[in-house]
């Protein structure tokens, strides 16, 4: 579908093959810095290179890299992309499915394919403040849901709005995980403290549980699981392995302060 839709308009096959490649990858890679699996890139990309007209592709996927290899022809080549970058973002991971799904159903062409990819790969997330209030919202909700008083659920919507906060300051540091978990872990801790201490009123124990429910890396584990049971062991291990450090930063910065706030005489 691809190769005669090009060829038809003198574009050597070098230059389509060079785009289908790059095309290809950039489905991976907006897939797997947004949360999808690695067996799930994989897939993406072989699809979308023998979609193309590739004679044989291989695709391993971790979550820190991506290696491919294909033949076209002739010609052989063999693409690295570092993943610098890990978040959730399911906007954009449906949509670069969703655009690879298109491509090789045949439904559209490469040079469509990547405009609308390189689209989706430039396209700024939601507003700040957006974003702020969404996770304040869900960390009260939870505290209510978890038995907590309309003042638990009030607490907790500070503590959300200051860990999303806290986590645009450590978004582009190299330990993002480790450090905006623990801190933020603290800062729950010491809202829910402060808070229940000033007003004497309301639950310690259902504010902490409210505010951290947003920060806890399910989607992680449950990528680290998947991926095991596809057979993706290496992958599997590694999110399983960050997930478990990410829960414990969390529960080492509420443990600290909780701690501290027993030994000045303080009941939860």
């Amino acid at each position: 579908m691809g190769v005669g839709n090009v060829t038809e308009r003198g574009e050597n096959m070098d230059q389509y093959g060079q785009m289908l490649t790059d095309a290809a990858l950039l489905a991976g890679i907006l897939i797997l810095e947004n949360g999808g699996e690695t067996f799930r890139v994989e897939e993406t990309v072989v699809n979308f290179c023998m979609a193309g007209g590739c004679e044989n592709v291989s695709a391993i996927a971790f979550p820190t890299g991506i290696f491919v290899t294909v033949d076209f022809g002739k010609e052989k080549q063999t693409l690295i992309k570092r993943i610098n970058k890990r978040g959730t973002d399911l906007y954009k991971l449906s949509e670069a499915n969703g655009i690879a799904r298109s491509f090789v159903k045949g439904n559209i062409t490469l040079e469509k394919a990547f405009e609308m990819l390189r689209s989706v790969s430039e396209r700024k997330g939601v507003k700040k403040i957006v974003t702020l209030l969404a996770s304040a919202m869900a960390a009260a909700f939870f505290a209510l849901l978890f038995g907590g008083s309309i003042f638990d659920g009030a607490v907790a919507f500070v503590a959300g709005f200051l860990i999303r906060l806290i986590s645009s300051l450590f978004r582009y540091t190299s330990i993002y995980n480790f450090a905006f978990s623990f801190i933020g872990g603290v800062a729950i801790a010491l809202t829910a403290v402060l808070s229940v201490s000033l007003f004497n009123m309301g639950s310690v124990g259902n504010i902490i549980v409210g505010a951290t429910m947003p920060i806890l890396p399910g989607l992680m584990l449950t990528g680290a699981i998947r991926d095991s049971v596809m057979g993706d062991l290496i992958a599997g291990a590694s999110r399983l392995i960050e997930a478990l450090l990410v829960a414990v930063a969390i529960a080492a910065g509420v443990g600290i302060v909780l701690s501290a706030y027993i030994s000045m005489g303080g009941v939860l």
